[in-house]
């Protein structure tokens, strides 16, 4: 890391709310309502134990090293050429995961908004702009997000217009199928708080060591209101019919009509969303860009943003044939892939890491 950039505790919260939430904000409701039926509006709450526990372990790893990030401290813990392997499955993980934010991002803007327009010309876009954000810097990245989230949040306000629709039965019967079907939709939300590892990347560059358990667990908690107060809207409006719809969040937003008059919300909400997907490919950018700066002990990062934004662009269309691939993946494979890169190994990591500071010491 550069020691000289620093960005603050809200700054860190700021960010990681889209980050976590970018893009599944519109597709995990749907998936989840599959799983879980009638207990979908739980499962965020019970998702974000997955969130909680990797935060912790996060910041329990982050006190033993703290200046120093996943890719510099996994060479410490398991020798050069082992934490190299590590650090570069980190690598791979985070520009293919940026490759599917990408294209997600892209085809939702094709297929509801601008259908003539060609999905190269969204997903060069977005990469060109996160790329200069992340060429000027950390701090630059933090301090548009400041910004962004602000309205990206302030876009999910929009949803209580449609309060006096919803119905409160849909959320019955509680548990029909006992626990199994609430723990299978939990495990989709799991998946994105899993991502909460990203975390590991940002700590070496905050301004006060001691706030940053706290602002992790802010960060969980800020997401799982978020997630559970769309799912509970998305539940109560259409109910199971949920499941069908590949962007229900989206869909309940088109069917707002305020007073006869104002209608069209869903522009807003869409250009929220769209700078929550700034944040969030900024981010992965970021983190893939020092990765391997880190690991091949280049002088500079910043020689290689716009280089790793072409792999991205390549991997968005090769990693992603097409919207059904990608809701099958979400559908079995994100889950464990994501919980055993992002929360399993960090385990690992951090075991090993406690074991050897130990042994040291009683040396």
């Amino acid at each position: 890391m550069t020691g000289k950039e620093n960005i603050s505790a809200v700054q860190i919260e700021f960010m990681m709310v889209p980050t976590i939430i970018g893009t599944g904000l519109l597709s995990i409701p749907a998936i989840a309502t599959k799983l879980a039926l009638h207990d979908m509006w739980l499962t965020p709450l019970f998702g974000a134990i997955t969130g909680y526990i990797t935060v912790f372990i996060v910041w329990k790893i982050y006190k033993l090293y703290p200046t120093l990030t996943p890719y510099q401290y996994s060479e410490e813990i398991l020798g050069k050429w082992i934490g190299k392997i590590v650090g570069l499955v980190f690598v791979f993980f985070y520009i293919q995961n940026c490759g599917l934010i990408v294209r997600q991002y892209s085809d939702f803007i094709t297929s509801n908004v601008m259908h003539e327009t060609p999905l190269v010309a969204f997903s060069t876009t977005l990469l060109f702009i996160s790329g200069l954000a992340v060429r000027g810097g950390i701090e630059v990245v933090a301090r548009s997000s400041v910004i962004c989230s602000g309205i990206y949040i302030a876009g999910a306000l929009v949803v209580l217009f449609i309060i006096n629709k919803i119905d409160l039965g849909q959320l019955l019967p509680f548990l029909e199928n006992g626990p199994l079907p609430l723990i299978k939709g939990s495990m989709i939300h799991s998946s994105w708080y899993s991502e909460f590892f990203l975390l590991a990347f940002l700590l070496p560059y905050l301004n006060n060591q001691k706030a940053a358990l706290k602002a992790g667990m802010k960060s969980v908690f800020y997401v799982m209101v978020l997630l559970f107060y769309v799912s509970f809207f998305v539940l109560t409006l259409f109910g199971l019919t949920s499941m069908n719809q590949l962007y229900p969040v989206y869909t309940m937003i088109r069917s707002l009509s305020l007073f006869g008059f104002f209608e069209n919300f869903e522009v807003l909400v869409t250009a929220a969303w769209v700078l929550g997907n700034y944040v969030k490919t900024s981010v992965f950018l970021y983190v893939s860009c020092i990765g391997i700066a880190q690991i091949f002990r280049l002088s500079d990062y910043r020689l290689i943003v716009f280089p790793v934004c072409l792999l991205i662009l390549l991997f968005s269309y090769w990693n992603v044939p097409n919207i059904v691939f990608l809701i099958h993946y979400m559908f079995t494979i994100q889950p464990f892939y994501f919980m055993i890169v992002q929360t399993f190994l960090p385990f690992v990591l951090l075991m090993v890491g406690m074991y050897r500071k130990k042994r040291r010491g009683n040396q």
